[in-house]
């Protein structure tokens, strides 16, 4: 597969988490972070059991593999998302996904010391092109406020960590069994994430069903919704992604995530974008042309 076919597939897949996120940031704020989350990992593994059923990937997996996955959905899906998602109810979605961009830190480390990958001097630049945005949004968030928010920054990051560490175990399963899909791979993921949170709350499942019971139709219709594109579709396309690409390099496309939400907050409220999401849109494209640059 070739580099920009998977740099699409990333990016596809964070255009759609961070899309729904803003309505995952909505349950949050109505319910809970717990709640949001337990409700998109059932949704998701439904989805994900399905699709792997009726196309056929399903092979027998290695216990190894199987352990790193289950630790993988336990880490990443349930943790990181857990405090990903209570960040989103401090600081809202597009700044919390900015977090993000102190990904390829964490991964390309990791890529460097256990995959033998080394960052090339264009993908250097991309990487710093892409955690510069960071900095614009923690200069807009100063200026509006008078406070840089550092501990709910902090929240974010611990997330975001946890993430990483969830998608480097991934990566560990890809690379000790070859053959395994992403429908399977994510199917196990959600089990993790699902023993973590009976381990967290055992009675939290069963609070979930009844809350849904009591949503208007339109709300059961917009969480479906949102946790089929924040979650199916995305670890779908992310971890296609995740099989091919340069660690460091496929984190840092994540801050397409905050780029995308800001854009649509101001198609919503009909507001031209203020400098500071024109600069780290800037950033953004300066990176992604080193990203794909050969």
């Amino acid at each position: 597969m070739s580099a920009l076919a998977v740099y699409l597939l990333a990016i596809g897949a964070n255009l759609a988490f961070s899309t729904s996120s803003i309505f995952f940031s909505y349950f949050a704020h109505k319910f809970s972070s717990a709640w949001i989350n337990q409700a998109k990992v059932v949704i998701a593994l439904a989805c994900f059991v399905l699709a792997a059923g009726l196309s056929g990937v399903w092979i027998k997996i290695d216990i190894y593999s199987l352990l790193y996955l289950l630790i993988s959905g336990l880490i990443g899906l349930c943790w990181g998302d857990l405090l990903l998602f209570r960040a989103f109810t401090h600081l809202g979605p597009a700044r919390t996904l900015v977090m993000f961009s102190f990904g390829p830190l964490i991964l390309g480390i990791y890529g460097f010391l256990f995959l033998g990958q080394h960052f090339s001097f264009n993908q250097t630049l991309a990487v710093i092109c892409m955690i510069s945005c960071i900095l614009v949004f923690m200069l807009e968030k100063k200026g509006q406020s008078g406070s840089w928010e550092l501990k709910s920054f902090l929240l974010a990051f611990t997330g975001i960590l946890l993430d990483a560490t969830g998608v480097m175990l991934t990566r560990q399963a890809f690379e000790y069994q070859e053959g395994l899909h992403s429908f399977q791979v994510n199917s196990i993921r959600c089990l993790g994430a699902i023993a973590g949170f009976i381990i967290i709350k055992p009675t939290g499942y069963r609070e979930l069903y009844q809350s849904v019971k009591t949503l208007l139709p339109k709300d059961k219709l917009l969480l479906i919704a949102c946790c089929v594109t924040g979650t199916f579709i995305s670890l779908s396309l992310y971890l296609s992604a995740v099989k091919y690409a340069h660690m460091g390099t496929l984190t840092a496309i994540s801050i397409t995530g905050p780029v995308w939400v800001s854009l649509i907050d101001c198609i919503y409220h009909k507001r031209l974008p203020n400098p500071y999401l024109l600069t780290a849109f800037s950033f953004f494209l300066i990176g992604f042309y080193f990203m794909v640059k050969v």
